[in-house]
C-alpha cells in the first residue's frame, strides 16, 4: 500500500481500498506499506491509516521482509 495519495490530496492510497479488498478476495496475502517518500519528513506518512484499511479488506496482518523472506506481523 502506497500512502502517498493521502499526502497529495487524493484521499486514498494506491492501490485504492477496492483493489486491496479484491486482492485479498483472490487469495493475496503479502501486503507491504510504503509512503512514496522523497523527503525525510514524509517517511511513514499516513501509516496510521493503513491498519484500518487492511482490516476492512479482510487482512489480519501486514508483511515486512527479513533476509528476503516475508514475515507476517499482526495488525495493531
Amino acid at each position: 500500500i502506497n500512502t502517498g495519495g493521502f499526502k497529495y490530496g487524493l484521499g486514498h492510497p494506491n492501490p485504492t481500498e477496492e483493489i486491496i479488498a479484491r486482492y485479498h478476495e483472490f487469495g493475496g496475502e503479502i501486503i507491504t506499506m510504503g509512503a512514496d517518500a522523497h523527503a525525510p519528513e514524509h517517511v511513514a506518512y499516513a501509516f496510521d491509516k493503513v491498519p484500518e484499511i487492511l482490516k476492512d479488506a479482510g487482512f489480519r496482518y501486514y508483511t515486512v521482509f527479513e533476509n528476503r523472506k516475508p514475515v507476517f506481523l499482526p495488525l495493531p
